[in-house]
């Protein structure tokens, strides 16, 4: 198993080496390469299971000499590289020719990546192939487009292994193939939609029964019948955002695909999908409670809404699939879905929980009536990074915007952005009471992606506020973290702050808490919890 994330965003998990099971995953031993970060591919000599191959990006938030292509050949005592370009490029995806473990395929990809920005693309892209066991490699050029060449996805099927396919993410298409195993090259298709986005995507698969037919994992799962030329999309009543197919290599109409909703099934050629409901695999970002009892929870899922339910039964019971007391056991239904998009905070305002603000990804914030039912977009700002590049926008949201309710009236609301914003009538209105609380470095206020493409989601918007605490016992004192390592105060309700990180701040990015009780503590003693991602 090759840990680390393979698609490096800007919330990535750090790789930490190979590890191997003996008992079909019952116990776990490191393997070595502990320090080539993101482990993209694992590649395994059919003939002779010794030989392995691992393919690495390396660190992602900075240069390191330990990536690229590498090999054991007696199970992962020694390792030797085999294929290395620079210290800023890995291998995004690795194959071996079925039947041929003499030739392999490497796809390289020259990235930089910032917690503001990904620098997708380079000299360094490109593809590789073996012809003696990966023991030397050369670059591919034939009928290629010439750099500079971004992410790189390579398939090829069983039934036809001189059939390659590659995605390239280049301004001079989307898919290339080969007929004689990689010595001359062809594009095929130029339809962004195989790979919506290159640097999150870049997945396909041939089919094991016939190597012109090809799926394609992007925002839509997709099929092509011809070799790509043209495609079908196959996800219906499916989430999009496709990471990860399986074709059943017996039965190629059994698939299993995650995706970012959850792990779906067919068994009829993707003529219809199930969804496994009972993986608890969802990602909160944050989660907040109401001062009833029973409390009700609310959340904000990854890709998957903001939800509510009651966190106990009629009867007391709590979750765990309706095992509560008197049989009044919670099942999951009773949760409700009170925003769309990434659910990220929701919060029930404490002194009337029938009133709810909750906000998806940049800062879309709404006001929630559960009594009512009406819902209403209360966004302070307009502009975007769809609009113009951050630093050129007066207001800058986190992907993840704070949300903080006065304990004590229902219509009293503060929205973190780069500065604090508070209304006093439900959303109506706002007004700024801070001036910008972050470092405002405009050189990390930029537009993402690259000089193929650009990546314009607002998951990198930099130099905004990630945390606004409330004080419980004084209303005039809130705390505010921004994800630039500055903690900063008030203690009259906004019109005067302090920096109080201290030194060049807490941590590349932050988040806090003030603790009850005493009001001296409140003006006195932040509770700091740092979320340490400091550039290495």
């Amino acid at each position: 198993m090759g840990t680390g994330e393979g698609n490096p965003r800007n919330d990535v998990v750090d790789g930490r080496g190979v590890f191997m099971s003996p008992d079909a995953g019952k116990s776990w031993r490191f393997m070595g390469l502990g320090d080539v970060g993101q482990i993209t591919r694992i590649v395994i000599d059919p003939a002779n299971p010794d030989v392995v191959f691992v393919a690495a990006l390396g660190h992602v938030w900075a240069p390191n000499a330990e990536r690229g292509v590498f090999r054991t050949a007696d199970g992962g005592k020694t390792w030797q590289k085999v294929l290395f370009v620079n210290d800023t490029t890995g291998v995004a995806d690795l194959i071996m020719v079925p039947g041929n473990p003499r030739v392999l395929f490497a796809g390289l990809w020259q990235f930089v990546r910032y917690p503001w920005e990904l620098q997708s693309g380079g000299a360094g892209s490109g593809i590789y192939r073996s012809t003696d066991g990966g023991l030397t490699w050369e670059r591919l050029k034939q009928g290629l487009p010439a750099s500079p060449l971004g992410r790189i996805a390579l398939a090829v099927g069983p039934t036809n292994p001189s059939h390659v396919y590659t995605l390239i993410e280049t301004k001079q298409g989307m898919l290339w193939d080969s007929k004689d195993q990689g010595d001359h090259w062809s594009k095929v298709s130029d339809f962004h939609g195989l790979s919506a986005r290159p640097f999150y995507f870049s997945l396909m698969h041939v089919s094991p029964v016939d190597d012109r037919k090809l799926f394609f994992s992007s925002y839509l799962l997709l099929r092509s019948d011809d070799g790509g030329k043209t495609t079908t999309p196959i996800d219906r009543g499916v989430h999009v955002d496709h990471h990860a197919l399986w074709i059943d290599p017996q039965n190629p109409d059994r698939m299993i695909q995650g995706n970012d909703g959850g792990v779906y099934v067919t068994e009829n050629g993707a003529q219809s999908w199930r969804f496994l409901n009972n993986l608890p695999i969802g990602q909160f970002y944050m989660v907040a409670a109401d001062n009833n009892t029973p409390y009700t929870l609310c959340g904000g899922l990854q890709d998957n809404n903001a939800w509510c339910g009651p966190s106990s039964g009629i009867g007391g019971g709590g979750g765990g699939g309706g095992g509560g007391a008197g049989g009044q056991g919670l099942n999951g239904s009773e949760w409700f879905t009170v925003t769309g998009g990434d659910g990220e905070y929701a919060v029930p305002a404490p002194s009337d929980s029938s009133i709810l603000y909750v906000d998806s990804q940049n800062g879309n914030i709404t006001r929630v009536d559960l009594k009512t039912g009406v819902t209403r977009s209360i966004r302070p700002y307009l502009s975007g990074v769809t609009e113009m590049k951050p630093a050129n926008l007066k207001y800058r949201f986190n992907w993840t915007s704070p949300i903080a309710v006065s304990p004590t009236d229902a219509n009293t609301v503060y929205m973190g952005a780069n500065v604090v914003f508070k209304s006093t009538d439900g959303g109506e209105h706002w007004t700024t009471i801070s001036p910008d609380l972050t470092r405002d470095d405009k050189s990390k206020q930029v537009t993402s992606g690259g000089q193929i493409n650009y990546d314009i989601s607002g998951a990198e918007s930099y130099s905004t506020i990630l945390t606004v605490n409330l004080a419980p016992s004084d209303a005039n004192v809130i705390w505010v973290g921004t994800d630039d390592g500055l903690v900063q105060v008030t203690r009259d309700g906004g019109k005067t702050w302090s920096n109080v990180s201290g030194g060049r701040g807490v941590a590349a990015r932050c988040r806090h808490g003030v603790r009850r009780g005493d009001p001296l503590q409140a003006r006195r003693l932040p509770a700091v919890r740092v979320q340490d991602e400091r550039l290495r």
